[in-house]
């Protein structure tokens, strides 16, 4: 029973982050579309992106260790959002979601990078901030059973 708990926490993780990732994506295509001066995006290439998400997720939390939700950014964690980051990019360019743009696609790069510091301290934020409330509860709790005692 415990290995599936801890497969489907993981499982759920992949969907969260996946979402967020498609996010943050869609956002810098439909950005790229609209300053090509058009209004529409291609179905095809949301549907991409969509899988492209999942698929890196799954890559981040079976084979990279869930690096993105890690207690610090260190070098290894650094080296890692740059790689996947790149992966990200050179999938964009063979899709070709910014029409091989070179200047499109190191934006894009960049982009990413900045998308990973930022997940990963919403993650960061986040842990600390359900640490704090799980000690508050814990204190709540010592002080009740002390009043039952």
């Amino acid at each position: 029973m415990e290995k599936w708990r801890r497969f489907l926490a993981l499982e759920i993780g992949i969907e969260i982050k996946a979402c967020l990732y498609f996010a943050v994506i869609l956002f810098y295509y439909m950005l790229y579309c609209f300053l090509q001066g058009s209004l529409y995006v291609s179905i095809v290439s949301i549907i991409e992106i969509v899988l492209t998400a999942y698929a890196m997720n799954y890559i981040q939390v079976y084979l990279l260790h869930n690096f993105d939700e890690g207690d610090h950014l260190g070098k290894k964690e650094t080296l890692l959002s740059v790689a996947c980051a790149a992966l990200y990019t050179a999938l964009s360019w063979f899709f070709g979601w910014y029409d091989k743009s070179t200047r499109a696609s190191v934006g894009f790069f960049c982009y990413m990078l900045l998308c990973y510091v930022c997940i990963f301290l919403i993650f960061k934020i986040k842990r600390d901030m359900d640490t704090a409330q799980m000690n508050r509860e814990l204190e709540d709790f010592k002080k009740q059973k002390n009043r039952e005692l």
